[in-house]
């Protein structure tokens, strides 16, 4: 496991295994997306009658919610900073009730939020196991990168019978989950006094090189963003130059209000759309990096490790 030195002590930077186990969660949960959905919604044999699982979803979201607020209100009495923790978790739940106002189509589509802070609270414990660390932005870009993966994974492969765009509604929804992980990651730690100096960032490497590949899809015509009618599964159709992947497999789905079982309907974000909002997300959430004890005037406290040195 690689270390470093921050404040004086032996910092944590990355555990191998932690890793791990969040990739192997992350795609366990991904191949079963079609699967689970299946079961979810098929109707089965009740003491109410013949009925999904899914018709109990809201209950359950209620309750899972209420165990939310009561660790919550367990997490806010342990941390040092309660009041900028409380001010974030307000926050996350604002992003929420927006969402799901505006850019859930079901109820089912819950699940997001528990998979995805699932994996960025692993995400969490493999980059910074020591809690001294706080590379916030740095969870919310790969945990967010592994769930727009599993959106086009989606897209072409797993749900292509009935996915008609590159969701980045779903986008957004995941990185709004994985804030909610590395808030209860990080809710009752001491944040870090000085910010870590990475050297050559991995994301900014990532993230070129993804930039990179898909304006070289477009600049070749095998990317392309709307068809002129509608197009096969998967998004992909056959031309005589070749194959071309359009994002939506018809040209009435972004930027467009469609019909949903949550509220009547929801509105489909286009994609800069979507990577605006995910932009703006990352910079708030992100800023929980900032609210150090330093900054608001508290003496920095030694780690166990310099105090036993």
């Amino acid at each position: 496991m690689a270390t470093g030195s921050v404040n004086g002590s032996t910092a944590q930077r990355f555990s191998p295994q932690w890793a791990l186990v969040a990739l192997v969660t992350w795609l366990a949960l991904a191949l079963a997306h079609l699967r689970f959905s299946i079961w979810l919604v098929t109707p089965r044999e009740t003491p109410w009658g013949l009925l999904p699982l899914s018709t109990w979803v809201p209950h359950v979201s209620l309750a899972a919610a209420s165990a939310l607020i009561a660790s919550l209100m367990w997490q806010l009495r342990r941390g040092p900073r309660p009041w900028v923790t409380a001010g974030f978790w307000l926050l996350w739940g604002a992003a929420v009730v927006a969402q799901d106002r505006f850019l859930t189509f079901s109820f089912n589509e819950y699940a997001h939020y528990p998979q995805y802070a699932l994996i960025a609270w692993l995400v969490a414990r493999a980059v910074d196991p020591g809690k001294d660390q706080w590379p916030i932005v740095r969870i919310l870009f790969w945990t967010t990168l592994l769930g727009a993966i599993d959106e086009v994974m989606q897209y072409l492969w797993i749900t292509a019978s009935y996915s008609d765009y590159v969701d980045f509604n779903d986008f957004l929804v995941n990185l709004v989950s994985a804030a909610a992980g590395v808030l209860i990651y990080y809710g009752a730690a001491q944040s870090p006094t000085k910010h870590p100096v990475w050297g050559l960032r991995p994301e900014w490497t990532a993230t070129g090189m993804i930039a990179l590949a898909v304006a070289a899809g477009f600049a070749s015509g095998r990317l392309a963003h709307t068809p002129e009618g509608r197009v096969p599964n998967g998004g992909v159709l056959l031309t005589g130059e070749g194959p071309v992947l359009y994002l939506q497999r018809g040209p009435a789905f972004y930027g467009a209000w469609q019909a949903g079982p949550r509220h009547g309907q929801y509105y489909v974000l286009q994609p800069w759309e979507g990577l605006g909002l995910m932009l703006a997300a990352a910079i708030l959430f992100g800023a929980a990096r900032q609210t150090t004890r330093e900054s608001a005037g508290e003496p920095p406290s030694r780690s166990p490790e310099s105090r036993a040195g």
